[in-house]
């Protein structure tokens, strides 16, 4: 892969994940099966704390795309595009919670196997310009 060139995930579903406390967290599948370092990124954040994530939001049409980069404790970054249309409900929830979990493995095996997935926070009203641009 280029330096220059970072991985994009479609979005491939989303729900929510529940955390210890029961509360209701929006979450995103992808497929980051041809990308280890994206997909090792909950585990290497469990382990060495989260660090630091930084996100942005571009809506190009019906699409919005979230960049995520973070420089502690390892660098990556790795963008999300998402139909606008089919996951404005997810949307809302993420500019009211302000943060979005990320699944990167299969989201029906995760009652059994406990998957590690990676939680990063969301600027809410960055995200909510975006998506009014195209309104």
């Amino acid at each position: 892969m280029n330096d220059d060139q970072i991985p994009i995930f479609a979005a491939l579903g989303s729900g929510y994940s529940v955390d210890t406390d029961g509360r209701r967290l929006p979450t995103v599948a992808i497929d980051a099966s041809d990308s280890p370092e994206i997909a090792d990124l909950a585990r290497v954040h469990a382990v060495e704390g989260v660090g630091d994530v930084r996100t942005e939001a571009a809506r190009l049409d019906d699409t919005i795309v979230l960049a995520i980069r973070m420089s502690v404790p390892v660098e990556a970054t790795f963008a999300i595009a998402f139909d606008v249309e089919r996951y404005q409900a997810l949307f809302d929830e993420v500019i009211e919670q302000g943060s979005l979990v990320i699944a990167h493995t299969d989201p029906e095996r995760a009652a059994t196997e406990h998957p590690q997935w990676l939680a990063i926070d969301i600027d809410g009203p960055a995200l909510a310009s975006q998506l009014a641009r195209g309104a």
